[in-house]
């Protein structure tokens, strides 16, 4: 309402009305006398490059003080979470004039981290390395290696917000996969690529994304390749246009406890073989049930189809993120070609979850959360005849977040409700990270 009709200088005062045990609140917001912005100060910023706080800044020095610019502002900053606590000074210089000044405290933005999954058909652990504010410019960089009985995938990324104070975010990334499955199933795969891209504010809280991608992939096979495999052998050169569109109405980036995110996302073929357009929507709302909790439910659709009617590759096909339904083994769930996990060409998933507050309340560093995941995966395009197992997965479980002297500690106990009868479970996963 403020910046709609444009006052420069306000004032809200809080007006209380007590009836019925019930509080009425009305905020009375009026323009003031005018004071201007004479300098601003950050302190405590010693590995922060100062450039990548005041970016954050809604007003700047010479402009008229506005206390709701400022806190805005020192929200942004909070957001970038570099920092262990932001605090703002206002001091008076004189009848026209403020100082701001602004007190930070830093705190470790790198973290390694390493994982496992313990199933009832083996396991699979990762490691990651991750910098958010590399060398205090702002620039995340991200590092991941995962591996499993049959795959090993790598990945690099690094972005860059307020690229050169352009408003908008640059980002680059790498990555390399090899799924060997030639024992058992009598193929092999092998992929690499990489992905660039910008994303930027195109309206009030709306960001648009624009990339592009280009990926080589081998598919090697053997005698004991089924007709479908033995027909996708060969190299393939895609190239990829992204598009993303992110609505964002959360109170806050990080940790927030209202709003609601909704994001949609495709990627184009440009050249390719089977032309596979890929597509997703996503959309997760925060709410506070009762003091100190936050409780989400959302929900995602994810498909992948040729629209020149061709198969879709190996690669392509898709797969229920271990985050959407925990207590199941990710790449083991959905449709099978002999015992072959062969993925689906569509995906859905509803995730509810809740804090617990309550719960060792005078423990600072320990969270726990309830969780309901259900999710489905179907479609085999390149033979009707196999069982596309169209069927709701679900599980309940506890997870813990612990902040332990040596680095985040976090796991989750899941116990499946509903599955396939091939599905494979996972009671048991954990997340162990140092930070630096």
């Amino acid at each position: 309402i403020v910046l709609r009709e444009q006052f420069e200088s306000i004032k809200v005062v809080p007006l209380e009305n007590i009836l019925d045990n019930k509080i009425n609140l009305t905020f009375k917001v009026e323009e003031s006398e005018k004071f201007f912005v004479k300098k601003i100060n950050i302190f405590g910023n010693n590995i922060t490059q100062e450039n990548v706080i005041r970016n954050q800044f809604e007003i700047d020095e010479g402009d008229p003080f506005n206390e709701i610019l400022i806190n805005k502002s020192i929200n942004n900053i909070k957001n970038l979470n570099f920092f262990r606590s932001v605090k703002e000074e206002i001091i008076n210089e004189n009848n026209t004039d403020k100082i701001i000044n602004i007190y930070v405290e830093e705190k470790p933005t790198g973290q390694i981290a390493a994982g496992a999954g313990l199933s009832t058909d083996g396991g699979t652990i990762f490691f990651n390395i991750s910098e958010n504010n590399y060398l205090g410019k702002g620039i995340k960089v991200d590092t991941s290696l995962e591996l499993s009985g049959e795959s090993i995938k790598g990945s690099f990324s690094t972005t860059q917000n307020n690229y050169k104070n352009s408003n908008k975010a640059v980002s680059f990334s790498i990555q390399a996969d090899e799924v060997d499955r030639l024992t058992d199933f009598g193929y092999k795969s092998n992929k690499m690529g990489f992905s660039v891209g910008t994303n930027f504010e195109y309206l009030e809280d709306l960001r648009l994304g624009l990339g592009t991608s280009s990926y080589y992939e081998r598919i090697e096979t053997d005698s004991t390749a089924s007709t479908r495999q033995k027909k996708q052998e060969g190299d393939y050169l895609d190239t990829f246009l992204k598009v993303n569109l992110d609505f964002d109405k959360r109170n806050r980036k990080y940790k927030a406890s209202e709003g609601f995110l909704s994001s949609y996302n495709i990627d184009l073929p440009i050249l390719s073989t089977n032309y596979t357009v890929t597509s997703g929507y996503n959309y997760k709302y925060y709410t506070e049930l009762f003091e100190n909790n936050i409780s989400t439910i959302g929900f995602s659709l994810k498909g992948a189809k040729s629209i020149t009617n061709k198969d879709a590759k190996l690669s392509e096909r898709l797969y229920i993120p271990s985050k959407l339904l925990r207590g199941f083994v990710r790449g083991k769930v959905g449709p099978k070609d002999g015992d072959d996990y062969i993925g689906g060409n569509f995906v859905s998933s509803l995730n509810v979850s809740t804090t617990l507050p309550q719960i060792l309340s005078n423990l600072q560093t320990v969270d726990f959360l309830l969780f309901f995941d259900a999710a489905n995966i179907w479609g085999v395009d390149y033979d009707s005849t196999i069982d596309d197992s169209n069927k709701i997965r679900s599980s309940i479980g506890l997870g813990v977040d612990w902040f332990t002297p040596i680095g985040p500690l976090n796991f989750s106990f899941a116990q499946e409700l509903s599955k396939h009868k091939d599905d494979k479970t996972e009671s048991f996963r954990f997340n162990l990270g140092t930070t630096f």
